[in-house]
């Protein structure tokens, strides 16, 4: 019995510090599901569903490890999640090493990942990549955005909609029981560092495990310092350089040439 964590938060119109909480308990379970183990590799709102008896505070349980990997072999030779190509899993909460099919790469940071996006939607009402214009994509080019392109800020993502849409933006605000400018403000501040960390390409600059990630979100919440710091630009160009090294290198080496000419 329960619901979808999100459709949860949002029926009851949950504030972004009771959704935080929520979600750490989250991370409770998957770590310790991590310590047994067992990795999930399908983490989404539909498999974290929610249940709270009258007076009780609510509690989340993880569910459907189909797909899930044991240490060293599956624990199922079955699906039932959709199979693209050799995609196995949720494109819009799938980590680039899933995407990728890099089963001996496969490990706890890939359900980081996945945690990652789920408190992404938790806090700005959307996901990295826009569902509909992702899946409408060829294999090839899922591939591509999953591995290569680097998922807007939170507050971007929540801004950037038409101003025809813009009613949808007050209604993920209000099921914040907040208003836009609130909930954009909070946005902007270290609160998005937290998903960017947990989305980043290279599992090594994740979390390095969700009790990591559960214990920065409660860091968050007490005001203390987080291990999740910004994305600065020397930190962008450090990523650019090392996705591209061998154009980087050619291109050092025929400036490197030219000076020498010159000179």
């Amino acid at each position: 019995a329960g619901v979808p964590i999100n459709e949860f938060c949002d029926d009851r119109k949950l504030d972004t510090r009771t959704r935080l909480e929520l979600f750490a308990k989250v991370c409770d379970g998957m770590q310790h599901a991590h310590q047994k183990g067992i990795i999930h590799r399908d983490l989404k709102p539909g498999n974290i569903l929610v249940y709270a008896e009258e007076g009780e505070d609510p509690q989340p349980k993880i569910i459907d490890f189909g797909i899930a990997k044991a240490t060293g072999e599956d624990l199922t030779e079955e699906t039932l999640v959709t199979q693209m190509g050799q995609m196995m899993g949720t494109p819009e909460y799938m980590s680039p090493e899933q995407a990728e099919g890099l089963v001996n790469e496969i490990d706890t940071r890939t359900d980081v990942y996945s945690l990652g996006v789920v408190l992404y939607q938790l806090i700005c009402g959307r996901l990295p990549f826009e569902p509909d214009e992702l899946r409408s994509r060829g294999y090839s080019e899922i591939h591509r955005i999953i591995c290569e392109d680097d998922p807007p800020r939170p507050f971007q993502r929540f801004t950037s909609v038409s101003k025809q849409a813009d009613h949808d933006t007050l209604r993920i605000a209000r099921a914040r029981g907040t208003t836009v400018d609130a909930l954009s403000a909070s946005l902007k501040r270290e609160l998005e560092w937290i998903p960017l960390k947990a989305l980043r390409k290279d599992p090594e600059e994740r979390y390095a495990s969700a009790e990591a990630l559960g214990l920065d979100v409660r860091r968050y919440l007490d005001g203390e310092a987080l291990e999740a710091g910004p994305e600065t630009t020397a930190y962008r160009l450090k990523k650019v350089l090392k996705r591209h090294k061998a154009p980087v290198i050619a291109a050092t080496v025929v400036v490197m040439a030219l000076v020498g000419g010159v000179i």
